[in-house]
């Protein structure tokens, strides 16, 4: 764009001088010049860009190090099949939620929206962080929270910065181009790094068992079942593809796809046989950037508390009670 509306004004420029000074020399040489001109600003916007994806992870983390305000919206299918000689069932389940965050005022707000597909049962799940305290809705009951720690509890509600993380630990290339909201984007494919894999796998396994009609294997149970000899990660696969914008490197969309197939051979233990396949596919959409940001608590959060009778098993299948 610089450079066309560079090279426009050049020939607008080219044209005045035509007229006020006779002979060809001056015009074949006022070109000369602006076709001289033009290639020294094309290769100043092409220095510009990132020339590989190391200098373009390190221009996202300062980018997320800048931020004022944002908002984000996320929506999650988590999906798992049991299989064993006398049965078959599933269990499906999808998450939507959206959140607010004010770097400069402290404060942030999210809501989450979790469908049992199945039962098609609703858990809805709500917080607020504001002048220092946290309060949580669940259902039609709030809790409050005093904070210590006011910089850690941002942190948590400041999830951009991690997810600029995750892609620095990842193998990612830029596969290329894209318009994504109408804004010129580079496109980003890859998986994390190994030790990220392990972790995330790990989390999937648990989150399998939470509401498998299979039972739970003794080492598991039990805590012993050594990583180091499953062949869980030849059986699982988690892939990153990201949206960054060209013009202040912001992450603006990231999407996280696993699967991890489980078996008695893969978790090499003695069982009688049965299968477990997980599937999670998840979406987060940042935007508002810099825009002003209203996070009000609602009068109803201010009292009565009701304390929080445990948690609905269904929240840790994506991973994280929190969104």
């Amino acid at each position: 764009m610089r450079l066309m509306g560079f090279i426009g004004y050049m020939q607008e420029f080219m044209n005045i001088n035509s007229q006020c000074i006779p002979g060809g020399f001056v015009m074949k040489f006022s070109r000369s010049i602006l076709i001289m001109l033009a290639i020294l600003t094309a290769a100043t916007v092409v220095s510009a860009q990132p020339a590989n994806i190391d200098q373009l992870k390190q221009m996202m983390e300062k980018s997320a190090g800048n931020l004022t305000t944002y908002t984000y919206t996320r929506s999650a299918q988590s999906d798992f099949l049991f299989t064993n000689a006398s049965l078959k069932t599933e269990f499906d389940a999808y998450k939507a939620t959206k959140g607010l965050v004010d770097l400069v005022n402290k404060s942030g707000w999210w809501s989450s929206n979790l469908t049992d597909e199945e039962s098609r049962k609703v858990l809805n799940w709500e917080g607020y962080f504001v002048s220092s305290s946290e309060y949580w809705k669940q259902g039609q009951n709030w809790t409050k929270f005093p904070v210590n720690d006011t910089a850690r509890m941002m942190q948590n509600y400041n999830e951009l910065p991690g997810e600029v993380n995750l892609i620095k630990y990842s193998n990612v290339k830029i596969v290329g181009s894209e318009k994504f909201q109408g804004e010129d984007t580079y496109k980003l494919v890859g998986s994390p790094f190994e030790f990220i894999c392990k972790g995330m796998c790990g989390l999937q396994l648990l989150s399998a068992y939470l509401e498998s009609p299979l039972p739970l294997p003794e080492k598991l149970k039990n805590g012993t079942l050594d990583f180091n000899t499953t062949s869980l990660e030849n059986n699982s696969q988690t892939v990153l593809t990201a949206w960054v914008s060209k013009d202040k490197y912001l992450l603006k969309r990231l999407d996280i796809n696993s699967s991890l197939t489980v078996t008695p051979k893969i978790l090499n233990i003695s069982s009688p046989d049965f299968k477990i396949v997980s599937t999670l596919n998840e979406s987060t959409v940042y935007n508002d950037f810099g825009s002003h940001l209203n996070i009000v608590l609602p009068k109803e959060a201010q009292g009565p508390y009701s304390p929080i009778n445990g948690m609905d098993w269904r929240w840790a299948i994506f991973g994280s009670v929190r969104p």
